[in-house]
């Protein structure tokens, strides 16, 4: 007979907004990892293809790399999971309870109003309509059942995905951009899923 998996919503500890309070010794490495090999990646695509930007941008471009593609993996995480879809704990200090709004979490990311401002010579068309399909997409998901969210969330992301790649024109080097941003927050963040702790203390 197939063992039960160990689903733990508890937790304690101190606050952790990155990969979520508690979280295993290699849930943080998985999380933290992930970021620099999307600058890495990212990164050296940039230097291969020698835009034409000034040293501030390449370095901003690094921090959305690190900030989207590490948080799109860390948002998954289990001590995520937990974290962010647990009411707040008695230990947490109040600010705690608005980083667990899923609507908030997802309008403090404005990369692609930043990447069109920053990066992009065309029309703000670009960051203006992703900034309100990400939004609406959030605030979807939320109002789905639990047992569908995640096909839902699957069905949003892959709409989101051929629509960047065939409709609207993205600004030069971030065409990774819309998809990864998506899988973070209406996957990653914001769809329930049960979190899974070790089974033994040692794999922590």
């Amino acid at each position: 007979m197939e063992k039960s998996p160990n689903i733990i919503w508890s937790y304690s500890g101190k606050t952790n907004l990155v990969v979520g309070t508690q979280a295993t010794t290699i849930e943080k490495n998985i999380g933290w990892t992930a970021g620099f090999i999307g600058v890495i990646i990212i990164g050296f695509f940039y230097w291969k293809n020698d835009f034409d930007w000034k040293t501030w941008q390449y370095i901003l471009a690094g921090v959305i790399a690190y900030d989207v593609v590490g948080g799109a993996v860390a948002n998954s995480l289990n001590s995520c999971k937990r974290f962010y879809h647990s009411s707040l704990q008695k230990f947490e200090p109040n600010y705690v309870n608005i980083a667990k709004n899923h609507l908030f979490f997802s309008l403090i990311h404005i990369h692609p109003l930043i990447v069109s401002l920053v990066f992009s010579s065309a029309s703000w068309i670009y960051g203006f309509f992703w900034y309100l399909i990400l939004q609406i997409s959030v605030l979807t998901v939320t109002k789905t059942p639990i047992y569908l969210q995640r096909p839902v969330s699957m069905l949003i992301i892959v709409t989101a995905l051929l629509i960047n790649s065939y409709f609207l024109r993205y600004p030069t080097g971030f065409e990774w951009l819309i998809p990864v941003l998506f899988l973070k927050i209406v996957y990653g963040h914001t769809v329930k899923e049960e979190p899974y702790r070790p089974e033994t203390e040692k794999n922590i």
